[in-house]
């Protein structure tokens, strides 16, 4: 898990978590991202339900599902206006910053370079799709204008993005106006490998809150996640995603040349869970504080989750969610000391 780059929120921030971060269905179900991290000029072919999807790059490569942190942040902030009562325009104005914080980018030059990178990745990749007599070709975003402010860095003079104004496609914003999206657990951010995020997508659409599993083949799950690894190294993948159990709200399991996924463990949903447990999926500000004290150097919010899953384990939920977790951080900070 990638750490939490943001504990401390900027009130004046549209916090993503709070918006109800949301992704549309679409690009949920097809590969349409690049699950590479470096220049990835690849054009990908897929075929599904009779609809062929063809991902094209730019001279800058495909855009990944990193960069579609931005396209993300891009939709919650259209339904947030939305389910506010007002009216929405496919463009959205925002800041480069503003949109770092709520999807835990590190605040850096190095990463306002990225940023950039991502928007010419993000209207140059083309999505060409249809049947044998129709095609129609769009980008992930139509357009995009950046307002520089000059600065100084350790590098010297540089011009960091105040203000970024994003025209997203035809596609996306029909999408929104039917309110074809869903709701994505904030953990997701938090994911370091690309291959997770796309198969949290993939579990969040076709389980959702439900308590009936989804089964796909592994050949067809690689197909659907837009995996160019060899199949041995593929599956290797899997398993490691498996046995990790990063995947917020959801399980993965192998069986049989099969992935299964499952919402929560031991199929309990998120909300089996929190309603018989009583347990909230975050820590409160305070809580996570003195989980800090309890436990110096280790990831509260993981830390969190382990205690959230050995919670679930007892035949009776705890007197007082504080206590019991603190408690937790101390043992395992006795266990195991200084993080290395």
């Amino acid at each position: 898990m990638l750490p939490d780059c943001h504990p401390n929120r900027d009130f004046f921030i549209l916090d993503v978590s709070d918006a109800a971060p949301k992704d549309d269905m679409a690009s949920m179900e097809h590969s349409v991202f690049s699950l590479s991290v470096k220049p990835d000029m690849t054009e990908l072919d897929y075929q599904h339900d009779g609809i062929r999807i063809i991902v094209v790059p730019s001279g800058k490569g495909l855009a990944t599902i990193m960069e579609k942190d931005i396209l993300f942040y891009c939709i919650s902030k259209l339904v947030h206006t939305l389910n506010a009562g007002e009216e929405i325009s496919p463009w959205v104005d925002l800041t480069a910053h503003e949109v770092m914080v709520s999807t835990n980018w590190r605040t850096n030059q190095e990463s306002y370079r990225r940023f950039e990178g991502a928007l010419d990745r993000l209207r140059g990749t083309t999505i060409k799709t249809g049947n044998h007599t129709q095609i129609r070709g769009f980008g992930l975003i139509d357009e995009y204008e950046v307002v520089r402010r000059n600065e100084v860095g350790e590098d010297g003079p540089f011009g960091r993005m105040a203000r970024v104004h994003i025209k997203v496609s035809d596609w996306t914003f029909r999408a929104i106006q039917g309110m074809e999206v869903l709701t994505i657990n904030p953990q997701y951010f938090r994911l370091r490998r690309p291959l997770e995020r796309r198969i949290y997508e993939l579990a969040r659409k076709h389980v959702g809150d439900r308590d009936v599993p989804f089964t796909i083949g592994i050949a067809k799950l690689k197909k659907k996640v837009g995996s160019n690894s060899p199949d041995k190294k593929f599956k290797f993948f899997l398993k490691q995603i498996a046995l990790d159990g990063h995947i917020p709200d959801y399980d993965v399991e192998l069986s049989e040349g099969n992935v299964v996924f499952k919402a929560w463990r031991s199929g309990f949903s998120k909300g089996q869970l929190e309603m018989t447990l009583g347990l909230p999926s975050t820590p409160s500000p305070a809580l996570i504080e003195k989980a800090r004290r309890a436990a110096p150097g280790f990831d509260i919010y993981t830390l969190y989750q382990e205690w959230r899953y050995f919670a679930q384990t007892q035949s009776e939920p705890p007197c007082s969610i504080d206590a019991a977790f603190l408690g937790f951080c101390r043992k395992w900070f006795e266990k195991r000391g200084h993080p290395r």
